[in-house]
């Protein structure tokens, strides 16, 4: 179904009440012409704006209470499969502000990679034509850049959250539309060089006001349109998504109390978290946030710049590294670390005790598939096991993780699990040990051509881009080491 924040928004009022945004945006070329006004600063502003829409959607769409679509593939922001983005219930933290949904957390998080890189396309065609570290530093930049944050804040405040557009939008339609139109404009930005050549600042700005008519008119059609009718594939996809499912059926669970109970083990499906994103996308992250560092400070400080500032923002990147490693780790607590198994009758139901919320429920008597997962080593550090089984046929069919546990038999028994034994198999500690000697030979070496005096710059680019690489012979060892079961 369309979005109703699309479609109770329409109006007949047609293109006649477009001219008011026309004439707001003709504004800037008329000072540039008439006025006096300095171009590069003005296309800097809108270049602002434009990359600080993104972070401030991110914020929007955890408050976004229509689930996210299924189909994601064709967007700007990409959100891998993840059980958190299924995940049912919200918190809310304060009464004065809307709920929040923890499905919508991988959303939020998404945006600060796009950001990044947004920012630094533009950052790299802007260095084309014009000083970026003079612009940023300009007082007439960063007081404009305040103020649209102000604005933009207070809009959301006003209309996002005050006309309550967050129950009717999805935390997918909130993040990609103005990432849309950042990638718009970063394409646009390709033709920068040649235009400034041609016109000077007079024609770049021009560039930057016929593209953000074109958003302008996008978000018009949008919001007062005739069913997307007649704009154009442009148009159309820079209006952003406008599907906004519903939220699914609620799941019915009895009032009495359950035949059985079983706690998740919070410790071993907290470290299952950490071990993951360790183990796969935490090499990846520290060469993107390597490569956006260099980049960064390559475009927008420039010069021969002082050891503090070298220091501080490595620091910055650093923390941001962190805080998306964090982010990726609380992502699998979440979805895992506060769920309670109950059993009602004939029914297995996956109850969230931190949202109290049913998160998905099947039949008992169609369990099937049902194996012991020996691959986790929180597992066996904390004495817990975890069970992969399948639920429900044709389309409703499931793979599902149910733990860890702490207590596998009672598990197996309460819900009728065809599994013969909950004892994980030992491993071949032989291969561990050869395992561990590789992941550290690696490790030392790298951080020997880092810090040693044989070393330099170049060989800390090249160990940090192949990270990922030198990672996964100590994770494929590793594996190795887990007998299967019998």
């Amino acid at each position: 179904m369309r979005s109703i924040a699309h479609r109770d928004r329409r109006s007949s009022l047609g293109a006649a009440g477009f001219l008011p945004v026309l004439f707001a945006n003709l504004i800037p070329l008329v000072g540039v012409i008439r006025l006096g006004w300095d171009p590069a600063t003005l296309a800097a502003v809108y270049a602002v704006e434009a990359v600080l829409s993104i972070p401030l959607a991110g914020a929007k769409a955890l408050f976004a209470a229509r689930p996210p679509p299924d189909d994601r593939e064709s967007g700007v922001i990409s959100v891998t499969e993840t059980p958190l983005a299924s995940k049912r219930g919200a918190v809310r933290p304060v009464s004065w502000v809307p709920p929040v949904y923890p499905r919508n957390v991988p959303f939020a998080a998404a945006v600060c990679g796009a950001t990044a890189w947004i920012a630094l396309f533009v950052g790299v065609a802007f260095s084309q034509v014009f000083d970026v570290p003079a612009l940023l530093a300009s007082p007439p930049v960063l007081a404009s850049a305040l103020a649209l944050v102000g604005g933009q804040a207070i809009d959301t405040a006003r209309e996002y959250v005050g006309r309550r557009r967050y129950a009717e939008t999805s935390p997918y339609a909130v993040v990609e539309t103005p990432a849309r139109r950042a990638f718009f404009l970063v394409f646009a930005l390709f033709a920068l060089p040649p235009l400034h050549a041609a016109g000077g600042g007079v024609a770049v700005l021009a560039v930057f006001v016929a593209v953000k008519l074109v958003v302008e008119w996008s978000a018009f059609r949008a919001t007062h349109g005739d069913d997307g009718s007649g704009g154009g594939r442009i148009s159309d996809w820079l209006s952003g998504p406008t599907e906004s499912p519903d939220e699914p059926e609620p799941i019915a669970t009895p009032d009495a109390e359950p035949d059985a109970r079983v706690p998740v083990h919070r410790r071993a499906a907290v470290a299952t978290g950490v071990l993951k994103t360790l183990g796969g996308v935490a090499p990846a992250y520290a060469t993107g946030f390597f490569i956006m560092w260099i980049a960064a400070f390559g475009l927008f400080v420039g010069g021969d710049p002082s050891g503090a500032v070298v220091a501080w923002s490595a620091a910055v990147f650093a923390a941001l590294y962190l805080g998306a490693v964090a982010v990726n780790a609380a992502g699998f607590a979440l979805a895992y670390a506060s769920v309670e198994y109950r059993r009602y009758d004939d029914r297995l139901v996956a109850h969230d005790a931190w949202l109290d919320e049913p998160q998905w429920a099947a039949s008992v008597e169609r369990l099937r598939d049902a194996s012991l997962v020996h691959t986790r080593l929180p597992d066996r550090v904390f004495d817990a096991q975890t069970v992969e089984l399948t639920t429900g046929f044709g389309d409703d069919e499931t793979e599902r993780f149910v733990g860890p546990v702490s207590d596998g038999d009672a598990l197996v028994s309460a819900f009728d699990l065809p599994v013969r034994s909950t004892d994980l198999p030992p491993m071949d500690r032989r291969i561990a040990t050869v395992a561990v000697a590789v992941g550290l030979a690696v490790a030392a070496g790298a951080v020997g051509l880092i810090v040693g005096p044989w070393g330099d710059s170049a060989d800390t680019v090249r160990i940090v881009f192949l990270l990922p690489f030198l990672v996964w012979p100590t994770r494929w060892l590793w594996r190795q080491a887990y007998a299967e079961p019998e």
